[in-house]
C-alpha cells in the first residue's frame, strides 16, 4: 500500500541511485589525498551518482529428472556465475570518479606496456587485493534510502566512452563494466 501522495519512484529524476565502493587494497597503495597526479589517485572511498537499476537476474537453474514413467523438475542448488553488469553515471566535475576507475582497470593490466606489469609491491595480486564491494543503494522521492544491494568482489573490466559537445547543456556521462561473485539485497526500511 502506497501512503505517499506521489508515486514510490519518482522517474523524472536521474540521482535515485547510488553506487559507493571502499578502494581495494592495491588502489589504496597508489592513494594521494593531497596530490593530483597521472600516477596516482587521490580518494579513499568513492561514491557515483548512478541512474537506472543495477540489478541482475537471480536464478537458480532447475534440472530434469526421471521420475517414474516421465520426468519432473527439481532445484540444482546451484547458482551460475553472474553476468557483467554495466553502471552509467555522471562524472564529476574533476574527473576523480573517472580516473579511478581508469587508474583500476591500469592497475590489472597498463595501457603504457600492455600487460599487468607494476612495481614490486603490486606483483601477484591475487582478487582480494583488486576487488571490493559495491554498494548500490536505491531511494525513494523523498531521498529515503529505502534498499541496497552489495556486490561483493567486484571489480571493472571496462570503462565507457565519452561523448563530449559544448552544444549541450547537460553533464558528461559515462559507464563502466564490472563483474562480481555474489550479491546482497537488504530492505532498508
Amino acid at each position: 500500500m502506497n501512503y505517499y501522495d506521489q508515486s514510490t519512484l519518482n522517474k523524472s529524476r536521474k540521482d535515485k541511485f547510488s553506487l559507493i565502493l571502499e578502494l581495494p587494497p592495491a588502489l589504496k597503495k597508489i592513494n594521494r589525498k593531497d596530490v593530483r597526479e597521472n600516477s596516482s589517485i587521490n580518494l579513499d572511498t568513492l561514491q557515483f551518482s548512478i541512474y537506472g537499476t543495477v540489478v541482475p537476474k537471480n536464478q537458480i537453474p532447475a534440472e530434469d529428472v526421471r521420475y517414474a514413467s516421465g520426468n519432473v523438475y527439481v532445484s540444482s542448488h546451484n547458482k551460475p556465475s553472474y553476468e557483467s553488469l554495466e553502471v552509467n553515471f555522471t562524472i564529476d566535475n574533476e574527473f576523480n570518479n573517472y580516473w579511478v576507475i581508469h587508474k583500476w582497470l591500469d592497475l590489472l593490466r597498463t595501457e603504457k606496456n600492455g600487460y599487468y606489469e607494476y612495481p614490486e609491491e603490486f606483483k601477484n595480486v591475487g582478487l582480494g587485493q583488486y576487488s571490493t564491494n559495491f554498494t548500490v543503494i536505491g531511494r525513494d522521492e523523498f531521498n529515503k534510502e529505502i534498499i541496497k544491494w552489495i556486490y561483493k568482489s567486484a571489480f571493472p573490466i571496462g570503462l565507457g566512452e565519452i561523448t563530449y559537445s559544448h552544444r549541450d547543456a547537460e553533464e558528461i556521462e559515462t559507464s563502466f563494466e564490472f563483474v562480481f561473485r555474489e550479491i546482497e539485497t537488504i530492505l532498508l526500511v
